[in-house]
Protein backbone atom coordinates (compact mmCIF):
# COMPACT_ATOMS: atom_id res chain seq x y z
CA UNK A 1 0.00 0.00 0.00
CA UNK A 2 1.26 3.52 -0.91
CA UNK A 3 0.43 4.93 2.68
CA UNK A 4 2.38 1.88 4.20
CA UNK A 5 5.59 2.50 2.37
CA UNK A 6 5.49 6.29 3.01
CA UNK A 7 5.71 5.35 6.89
CA UNK A 8 8.29 3.36 6.39
CA UNK A 9 10.10 5.75 5.09
CA UNK A 10 9.19 8.30 7.45
CA UNK A 11 10.61 5.31 10.14
CA UNK A 12 14.29 5.46 8.16
CA UNK A 13 14.50 8.55 8.44
CA UNK A 14 13.91 9.32 12.28
CA UNK A 15 16.92 7.06 12.50
CA UNK A 16 19.13 9.29 10.30
CA UNK A 17 18.11 12.74 11.50
CA UNK A 18 21.21 14.68 10.49
CA UNK A 19 21.02 13.85 6.87
CA UNK A 20 18.63 16.85 6.06
CA UNK A 21 19.95 19.03 7.76
CA UNK A 22 22.27 22.14 7.17
CA UNK A 23 23.90 25.08 9.47
CA UNK A 24 25.97 27.80 8.16
CA UNK A 25 27.02 30.95 10.51
CA UNK A 26 29.10 33.79 9.48
CA UNK A 27 29.92 36.90 10.57
CA UNK A 28 30.85 40.20 9.24
CA UNK A 29 32.27 43.32 11.54
CA UNK A 30 31.64 46.37 8.99
CA UNK A 31 30.58 49.89 8.91
CA UNK A 32 27.12 49.28 8.11
CA UNK A 33 25.12 52.79 8.78
CA UNK A 34 27.70 54.77 7.67
CA UNK A 35 29.12 56.41 11.00
CA UNK A 36 32.19 55.36 10.98
CA UNK A 37 32.26 52.49 13.45
CA UNK A 38 31.99 49.32 12.93
CA UNK A 39 29.18 47.22 13.37
CA UNK A 40 28.15 43.64 13.61
CA UNK A 41 26.71 41.23 11.10
CA UNK A 42 25.85 37.43 12.12
CA UNK A 43 24.04 35.44 9.37
CA UNK A 44 22.88 32.17 10.39
CA UNK A 45 21.43 29.76 8.12
CA UNK A 46 19.86 26.55 9.42
CA UNK A 47 17.28 24.00 7.89
CA UNK A 48 15.92 20.72 8.52
CA UNK A 49 13.35 18.62 6.67
CA UNK A 50 10.31 20.48 7.63
CA UNK A 51 11.49 23.30 8.96
CA UNK A 52 14.07 26.41 7.89
CA UNK A 53 15.00 29.45 7.40
CA UNK A 54 17.61 32.75 8.41
CA UNK A 55 18.52 34.79 11.59
CA UNK A 56 20.16 38.20 10.67
CA UNK A 57 21.07 39.70 13.81
CA UNK A 58 22.92 43.47 13.47
CA UNK A 59 24.46 44.87 16.19
CA UNK A 60 24.94 48.71 16.24
CA UNK A 61 28.70 49.53 16.77
CA UNK A 62 27.95 52.89 18.65
CA UNK A 63 25.43 52.41 20.71
CA UNK A 64 25.41 48.35 21.27
CA UNK A 65 22.03 48.11 20.14
CA UNK A 66 20.94 44.59 18.90
CA UNK A 67 18.34 44.27 16.09
CA UNK A 68 17.24 40.73 15.28
CA UNK A 69 15.00 39.58 12.33
CA UNK A 70 14.17 35.91 11.42
CA UNK A 71 12.01 34.04 8.44
CA UNK A 72 12.60 30.79 9.98
CA UNK A 73 9.20 28.93 9.40
CA UNK A 74 7.84 25.32 8.36
CA UNK A 75 7.70 24.16 4.74
CA UNK A 76 4.21 23.36 5.33
CA UNK A 77 2.98 27.26 5.42
CA UNK A 78 3.59 29.22 2.09
CA UNK A 79 3.53 32.35 4.08
CA UNK A 80 5.78 33.81 6.78
CA UNK A 81 4.96 37.18 8.45
CA UNK A 82 7.89 39.29 9.76
CA UNK A 83 7.23 42.17 12.66
CA UNK A 84 9.59 45.51 11.49
CA UNK A 85 11.01 46.32 15.55
CA UNK A 86 10.02 50.26 15.59
CA UNK A 87 13.47 51.22 16.23
CA UNK A 88 14.37 49.64 13.28
CA UNK A 89 11.91 51.60 11.48
CA UNK A 90 13.85 55.27 12.80
CA UNK A 91 15.55 56.92 10.03
CA UNK A 92 19.14 56.71 11.72
CA UNK A 93 18.52 52.93 11.02
CA UNK A 94 17.39 52.68 7.54
CA UNK A 95 20.39 51.38 6.52
CA UNK A 96 20.48 48.20 8.61
CA UNK A 97 17.06 47.79 7.36
CA UNK A 98 18.17 47.56 4.13
CA UNK A 99 20.91 44.80 4.92
CA UNK A 100 18.04 42.86 6.58
CA UNK A 101 15.95 43.33 2.82
CA UNK A 102 18.49 42.35 1.18
CA UNK A 103 19.65 38.86 3.38
CA UNK A 104 16.24 37.65 4.26
CA UNK A 105 13.72 38.89 1.86
CA UNK A 106 13.05 38.00 -1.48
CA UNK A 107 12.30 40.38 -4.30
CA UNK A 108 9.28 43.31 -3.20
CA UNK A 109 5.97 43.45 -5.01
CA UNK A 110 3.91 46.34 -4.56
CA UNK A 111 0.59 44.30 -4.53
CA UNK A 112 -0.53 40.90 -4.60
CA UNK A 113 -1.07 38.42 -7.01
CA UNK A 114 -4.22 36.03 -7.03
CA UNK A 115 -2.91 32.88 -5.56
CA UNK A 116 -1.30 35.24 -2.35
CA UNK A 117 -4.71 36.95 -2.52
CA UNK A 118 -6.25 33.79 -1.84
CA UNK A 119 -4.29 32.09 0.91
CA UNK A 120 -4.36 35.74 2.60
CA UNK A 121 -8.11 36.25 2.57
CA UNK A 122 -8.81 32.75 3.31
CA UNK A 123 -6.60 32.67 6.01
CA UNK A 124 -8.67 35.96 7.60
CA UNK A 125 -11.96 34.71 6.92
CA UNK A 126 -11.63 31.32 8.03
CA UNK A 127 -13.07 29.76 11.21
CA UNK A 128 -12.66 26.52 13.52
CA UNK A 129 -15.86 24.90 13.59
CA UNK A 130 -16.16 22.75 17.12
CA UNK A 131 -20.30 21.68 16.94
CA UNK A 132 -20.97 20.90 13.41
CA UNK A 133 -21.70 17.31 12.91
CA UNK A 134 -19.78 16.88 9.02
CA UNK A 135 -17.13 19.79 8.99
CA UNK A 136 -14.47 20.66 10.68
CA UNK A 137 -14.01 24.34 9.52
CA UNK A 138 -15.14 26.90 6.86
CA UNK A 139 -13.21 29.37 4.89
CA UNK A 140 -14.53 32.55 2.82
CA UNK A 141 -11.70 33.82 0.68
CA UNK A 142 -13.00 36.54 -1.50
CA UNK A 143 -10.76 36.99 -5.37
CA UNK A 144 -11.99 37.84 -8.70
CA UNK A 145 -11.59 36.23 -11.30
CA UNK A 146 -8.63 36.44 -13.73
CA UNK A 147 -8.17 36.68 -17.19
CA UNK A 148 -4.75 35.04 -17.01
CA UNK A 149 -3.01 33.12 -14.14
CA UNK A 150 0.46 32.88 -13.07
CA UNK A 151 2.99 30.68 -11.13
CA UNK A 152 5.17 33.90 -9.22
CA UNK A 153 8.92 33.40 -8.16
CA UNK A 154 8.53 34.08 -4.19
CA UNK A 155 8.24 37.76 -3.19
CA UNK A 156 7.05 39.97 -0.10
CA UNK A 157 4.48 42.96 0.41
CA UNK A 158 4.70 45.33 3.01
CA UNK A 159 1.59 45.01 5.74
CA UNK A 160 1.20 47.01 8.78
CA UNK A 161 -1.69 47.26 11.75
CA UNK A 162 -4.76 45.32 11.53
CA UNK A 163 -3.58 42.97 8.93
CA UNK A 164 -0.38 42.43 10.38
CA UNK A 165 -2.09 42.01 14.20
CA UNK A 166 -4.75 39.35 12.12
CA UNK A 167 -1.86 37.50 10.89
CA UNK A 168 0.33 37.15 14.19
CA UNK A 169 -2.94 37.44 16.68
CA UNK A 170 -0.70 35.88 19.51
CA UNK A 171 1.53 38.77 19.38
CA UNK A 172 -0.02 41.44 21.80
CA UNK A 173 2.45 44.07 20.75
CA UNK A 174 1.31 44.95 17.61
CA UNK A 175 -0.46 48.47 17.08
CA UNK A 176 -1.92 49.93 14.36
CA UNK A 177 1.32 52.01 13.32
CA UNK A 178 3.21 48.10 13.27
CA UNK A 179 5.15 47.88 9.74
CA UNK A 180 5.70 44.31 9.05
CA UNK A 181 6.40 41.94 5.69
CA UNK A 182 4.61 39.01 4.26
CA UNK A 183 6.32 36.57 2.81
CA UNK A 184 5.18 34.46 0.22
CA UNK A 185 6.98 31.14 -0.42
CA UNK A 186 5.81 29.70 -3.84
CA UNK A 187 8.01 26.34 -3.89
CA UNK A 188 4.91 24.39 -3.43
CA UNK A 189 3.70 25.03 -6.68
CA UNK A 190 6.71 22.50 -8.38
CA UNK A 191 5.63 23.63 -12.12
CA UNK A 192 6.77 26.04 -14.58
CA UNK A 193 4.20 26.65 -17.06
CA UNK A 194 0.46 26.49 -16.57
CA UNK A 195 0.30 25.71 -20.15
CA UNK A 196 1.92 22.57 -19.89
CA UNK A 197 -1.24 21.34 -17.50
CA UNK A 198 -4.30 19.40 -18.92
CA UNK A 199 -7.65 19.72 -16.79
CA UNK A 200 -7.83 16.79 -14.16
CA UNK A 201 -11.94 16.63 -14.60
CA UNK A 202 -14.26 18.89 -16.59
CA UNK A 203 -17.92 19.88 -17.33
CA UNK A 204 -20.01 22.29 -19.43
CA UNK A 205 -18.88 24.96 -17.02
CA UNK A 206 -16.03 24.06 -15.99
CA UNK A 207 -11.21 22.83 -16.39
CA UNK A 208 -10.41 21.68 -13.39
CA UNK A 209 -6.65 21.89 -12.99
CA UNK A 210 -3.98 20.82 -10.22
CA UNK A 211 -0.75 21.49 -9.55
CA UNK A 212 0.97 19.41 -6.36
CA UNK A 213 -0.33 21.71 -3.77
CA UNK A 214 -3.08 24.52 -5.47
CA UNK A 215 -5.98 23.72 -7.65
CA UNK A 216 -7.38 26.33 -10.15
CA UNK A 217 -10.55 26.54 -12.33
CA UNK A 218 -11.17 28.12 -15.77
CA UNK A 219 -14.25 29.26 -16.96
CA UNK A 220 -14.85 30.69 -20.31
CA UNK A 221 -11.74 33.28 -20.65
CA UNK A 222 -11.10 33.43 -16.97
CA UNK A 223 -9.26 31.62 -13.96
CA UNK A 224 -9.22 31.58 -10.73
CA UNK A 225 -7.22 29.46 -7.74
CA UNK A 226 -9.92 27.73 -5.48
CA UNK A 227 -7.86 25.90 -3.60
CA UNK A 228 -4.14 26.01 -1.85
CA UNK A 229 -2.12 23.62 0.37
CA UNK A 230 -1.18 25.97 3.63
CA UNK A 231 -0.75 24.82 7.19
CA UNK A 232 -2.51 27.89 8.40
CA UNK A 233 -5.32 27.60 6.09
CA UNK A 234 -6.50 24.10 4.61
CA UNK A 235 -3.72 22.08 5.99
CA UNK A 236 -0.59 20.94 4.39
CA UNK A 237 2.37 17.96 4.46
CA UNK A 238 5.25 18.65 6.69
CA UNK A 239 7.48 18.83 3.25
CA UNK A 240 6.53 20.89 -0.11
CA UNK A 241 8.68 17.86 -1.65
CA UNK A 242 5.56 15.61 -0.28
CA UNK A 243 2.66 15.79 -3.12
CA UNK A 244 -0.82 17.11 -1.55
CA UNK A 245 -3.81 17.16 -3.70
CA UNK A 246 -4.57 13.92 -5.37
CA UNK A 247 -8.23 12.67 -6.57
CA UNK A 248 -10.93 15.40 -7.37
CA UNK A 249 -14.27 14.89 -8.63
CA UNK A 250 -16.21 17.94 -10.11
CA UNK A 251 -19.54 17.55 -9.48
CA UNK A 252 -22.06 20.52 -10.79
CA UNK A 253 -19.98 23.91 -8.91
CA UNK A 254 -18.22 21.66 -6.68
CA UNK A 255 -15.23 20.44 -6.12
CA UNK A 256 -14.70 17.17 -3.64
CA UNK A 257 -10.83 17.25 -3.19
CA UNK A 258 -8.42 14.50 -1.72
CA UNK A 259 -5.75 16.36 0.19
CA UNK A 260 -2.49 14.55 1.59
CA UNK A 261 -0.72 15.40 4.84
CA UNK A 262 1.80 13.51 5.62
CA UNK A 263 2.93 11.92 7.73
CA UNK A 264 0.20 12.02 8.60
CA UNK A 265 -1.52 8.56 8.28
CA UNK A 266 -4.88 9.80 7.26
CA UNK A 267 -6.14 12.20 4.51
CA UNK A 268 -8.48 15.32 4.16
CA UNK A 269 -11.48 15.34 2.27
CA UNK A 270 -12.29 19.38 1.12
CA UNK A 271 -15.15 20.58 -0.59
CA UNK A 272 -15.03 23.92 -2.54
CA UNK A 273 -17.70 25.98 -3.96
CA UNK A 274 -16.41 27.22 -7.22
CA UNK A 275 -18.44 29.79 -7.62
CA UNK A 276 -18.60 31.17 -3.96
CA UNK A 277 -15.22 30.22 -3.28
CA UNK A 278 -16.21 28.69 0.18
CA UNK A 279 -14.00 25.83 1.15
CA UNK A 280 -14.60 23.45 4.22
CA UNK A 281 -12.96 19.99 5.20
CA UNK A 282 -14.87 16.91 6.27
CA UNK A 283 -14.85 16.16 10.03
CA UNK A 284 -13.94 12.68 9.43
CA UNK A 285 -10.24 10.57 9.22
CA UNK A 286 -10.21 9.26 6.26
CA UNK A 287 -7.32 6.77 5.33
CA UNK A 288 -5.95 4.11 2.74
CA UNK A 289 -5.81 1.44 5.25
CA UNK A 290 -8.42 1.15 7.70
CA UNK A 291 -6.06 -1.67 9.20
CA UNK A 292 -8.81 -4.79 9.41
CA UNK A 293 -8.48 -7.53 7.10
CA UNK A 294 -10.06 -6.53 4.44
CA UNK A 295 -8.00 -2.74 3.83
CA UNK A 296 -9.38 0.10 2.74
CA UNK A 297 -9.50 1.82 0.17
CA UNK A 298 -6.99 3.98 -1.83
CA UNK A 299 -9.49 6.99 -2.07
CA UNK A 300 -13.08 7.88 -1.81
CA UNK A 301 -15.75 7.47 -4.73
CA UNK A 302 -18.61 8.78 -5.89
CA UNK A 303 -21.41 5.73 -6.15
CA UNK A 304 -25.17 6.29 -6.66
CA UNK A 305 -24.79 10.19 -5.84
CA UNK A 306 -22.99 9.34 -2.72
CA UNK A 307 -19.56 10.10 -1.28
CA UNK A 308 -17.92 7.24 -0.26
CA UNK A 309 -14.66 6.43 1.78
CA UNK A 310 -12.87 4.16 4.59
CA UNK A 311 -11.88 5.91 7.68
CA UNK A 312 -9.22 5.35 9.75
CA UNK A 313 -9.56 2.06 12.67
CA UNK A 314 -13.32 1.74 11.46
CA UNK A 315 -14.11 -0.85 9.50
CA UNK A 316 -17.73 0.19 8.11
CA UNK A 317 -17.30 2.52 4.91
CA UNK A 318 -18.21 5.63 5.19
CA UNK A 319 -21.11 6.77 2.77
CA UNK A 320 -22.20 10.21 2.26
CA UNK A 321 -25.65 11.38 0.17
CA UNK A 322 -24.09 14.03 -1.88
CA UNK A 323 -27.43 16.27 -1.33
CA UNK A 324 -27.30 16.03 2.53
CA UNK A 325 -23.41 17.24 1.99
CA UNK A 326 -24.22 19.98 -0.21
CA UNK A 327 -26.70 21.41 1.30
CA UNK A 328 -25.38 20.79 4.98
CA UNK A 329 -21.94 22.55 3.54
CA UNK A 330 -24.17 25.36 2.16
CA UNK A 331 -25.71 25.89 5.46
CA UNK A 332 -22.23 26.64 7.12
CA UNK A 333 -21.54 30.23 7.75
Amino acid sequence: MKRNFLLLIILISINQPLVAQRYTLDTVVKDINHDKVVDTLINEFSSGSAFGGRTITIINGKTKEKFELSNYHGYSSLTRSIIIPENLTLKSNRFFLDVFKEKLLPPKKGRMEASLGWLLSAELNRKQLESDSLFKYIAKPKTNWEPRINIPEPYYIEVSGDTLKKLQPEERSISKNTQGFLVYYTYGYNIERLDTLVPVAENKDYKVYKTDHAVFVNKGNAYRWVFISDAGVTGAPDRHSWVSIETIKLVGKYLIIHQDVPPDTVYNIQIVNIETQKVAALDFSPAYNNWTEEGGMETFEIIDDQLIFTEYGKPEIVKLPLKKLFDSFEQLK
